[in-house]
Order: C-alpha cells, then structure tokens, then sequence
C-alpha cells in the first residue's frame, strides 16, 4: 500500500497544482469579471427602485386626486340626470342669459372647439369682443336641441 501512495504522489502533486492554478485562474475571472458587472447591476438595481419609488408616488397622488375626482363626477352625473328638456329649451330662449349659464356654455364650446363668434361690445365700446352665446345657439340648433 506504501508503494501505492509513493506511486500515486507525483500524480497527487500534479492535480495538486493544476487544482491551485484553476483556483488562481477562478480568483483573477472573480475580480477582473463578475465583480465589476455586480458593481453595474447593483448600480441599475438602485437606479431601478429609485424609478420604482417615484412611479409609486406619482400613482399614490393620481389615485388620491382620483378618489377626490369620482365623488365630484358622481355629483355632477347625478345632476345633470335632473335637467329636464323644458329647462333646455328656457335657457335656449335667453337672448341675454345670465352670467353662469354664459360662463358653463363657454366651457362647453370649449370642450366642443367651438370657436366664439365676433360681435360687437355690448358696453357700447364699439370694439369687437368674442361671444361664445352665439356659438351655443348654433350648437344647440346641429344636435336638435
């Protein structure tokens, strides 16, 4: 058995090396290789949760301005599903309405892009300034309001 061992040493002391210049081999990839590309993933693995972090909070204001907003439209659906054609037709009649209803048709023509129509100054200035009641009128007479 001792001849064995004797016979097997050079073969022992061989791999023994080989193994040892693997590993040195293994270490200098380790350092030159993966260490650096770690070091560029963990730098984009910050980068990532920091684009992460700022979508989460840009999603937590829309959903805050969101459950604001829904109530609101909730409000508004629910009273416009009160207007009744006979209350169109009497705000239609006003040749001069008041300024509410002026001001609410001037955001539907806005909403439409209906451009306002050019008239003279009621003041009495004699300049020509934009009416967007006109442009309500004729809106309401292409829908068959």
């Amino acid at each position: 058995m001792q001849d064995e061992l004797t016979a097997l040493k050079p073969n022992l002391i061989k791999t023994v090396a080989e193994t040892e210049a693997l590993l040195a081999t293994v270490a200098k990839e380790k350092t030159e290789v993966v260490e650096p590309k770690k070091a560029v993933v963990d730098d984009d693995v910050k980068k990532a949760e920091a684009a992460a972090a700022a979508a989460n909070a840009i999603k937590t204001e829309c959903e805050d301005g969101l459950a604001e907003a829904i109530p609101i439209l909730n409000s508004a659906i629910a009273a416009l599903d009160t207007i009744k054609a006979a209350d169109i037709k009497l705000v239609q009649s006003f040749k001069n309405p008041p300024g509410a209803i002026k001001l609410v048709m001037e955001a539907v023509c806005v909403l439409l892009e209906v451009k306002p129509a050019r008239v003279k100054d009621p003041g009495g200035s004699g300049k020509m300034v934009e009416d967007y009641w006109a442009s309500a009128t004729k809106v309401w007479r292409k829908v068959g309001g």
